[in-house]
């Protein structure tokens, strides 16, 4: 049962109470810059359920680039949200310091109706995330380990669902596993070359306008099973997906590239397409210093499995499910 399912007299008032006029401190939600920051309030609802406001923006370089008509919300945009959520929510609430490390080992998030992410265009978008903490495991107060389940709500409607297992780390024991897990201190995406050697994809063909919000490079379409091999190539300037130095390539810009080789895969045009369901594995972090291989076999007209590939192995595979954007003058909306 979602928590959206529950009875809980007492939520509805509560989340009704949310704000939506200022950002919340860019810290609670691992930002440099204010305009990455998009929740706006939380409250509690109960023991271990909190509710987020959330606002999305109109006129973003990364998020609101996108092809899709008639537009709808950036599923990458909900995705963030539902990120900045979960960790307001650890910080406030679940006793994690501001110096902790999330590692996310799971992310699953469907979204029921894509008509109902229609952008408005005239006024921004205000959802809401309820957050539901379960499986919460602790060394005497410090939390280790999480399950955050999502409901977003759209106008008072549920329109989708997340649920995110995550793992905390201090900063003394993050960097000790890095340098252990590697053999070497990892290089930092603010000392690496801005230069991309590859072949951009085309924009338009992932569903993006703006060359600098591309991820893939040297795309093949082989045949057969495997319907797409290209390299995973993340700006490193990118202001969102880099929003500040990091020593990995960010969950945010994995299911970026999972997002637009599915794209890619999908016998759809692009501006057609729109990614409904993502379920992602991160098995250990992608390294900023070794080329990652990105593969996509489809399992369904409407799923693939992308999987990206780092010195022999598998480093994250995430199942996508791409939908058909629904027309406006025939799903009633």
């Amino acid at each position: 049962m979602t928590i959206a399912e529950q009875e809980r007299p007492d939520a509805a008032p509560a989340a009704a109470a949310l704000a939506y006029q200022r950002s919340m401190d860019r810290a609670l939600v691992h930002r440099r810059a204010v305009m990455e920051v998009f929740v706006t309030d939380a409250v509690r609802l109960g023991d271990d359920t909190f509710a987020v406001a959330v606002q999305a923006p109109r006129a973003h370089g990364y998020y609101n680039d996108h092809t899709q008509r008639p537009a709808l919300l950036d599923p990458l945009f909900l995705l963030e949200a539902a990120r900045q959520a979960v960790t307001v929510v650890a910080h406030r609430w679940l006793g994690v310091s501001y110096d902790t490390s999330f590692l996310i080992s799971d992310w699953t998030t469907e979204f029921a109706d894509p008509s109902a992410l229609r952008a408005r265009g005239d006024a921004p978008d205000e959802l809401v995330i309820e957050v539901a903490a379960r499986d919460l495991r602790r060394r005497g107060t410090r939390l280790l380990a999480a399950t955050l389940g999502c409901v977003f709500t759209l106008g008072g409607r549920p329109v989708g669902t997340s649920a995110v297992v995550a793992g905390y780390l201090s900063r003394d024991g993050y960097l000790a596993h890095r340098e252990k897990s590697r053999g070497s201190v990892p290089p930092r995406s603010s000392d690496l070359p801005p230069a991309r050697p590859g072949a951009t994809a085309d924009p338009a063909l992932v569903g993006r306008e703006r060359a600098g919000n591309v991820v893939l490079t040297d795309v093949e379409h082989p045949g057969g099973a495997l319907a797409l091999r290209a390299v995973l190539d993340v700006p490193v300037g990118h202001p969102a997906l880099y929003d500040h130095p990091l020593d990995h390539v960010p969950a945010m810009a994995l299911l970026e590239a999972a997002r637009q080789a599915a794209v890619l895969a999908a016998p759809l045009p692009a501006e057609r397409s729109w990614a409904r369901t993502f379920a992602a594995t991160f098995r250990r972090f992608v390294e900023l210093d070794s080329p990652v291989t990105v593969t996509v076999d489809r399992t369904g007209d409407a799923r693939c499995t992308v999987d990206f590939l780092q010195d022999g192995e598998s480093v994250c595979t995430a199942e996508v499910g791409v939908v058909e954007v629904p027309d406006p003058d025939t799903d009633g909306g």
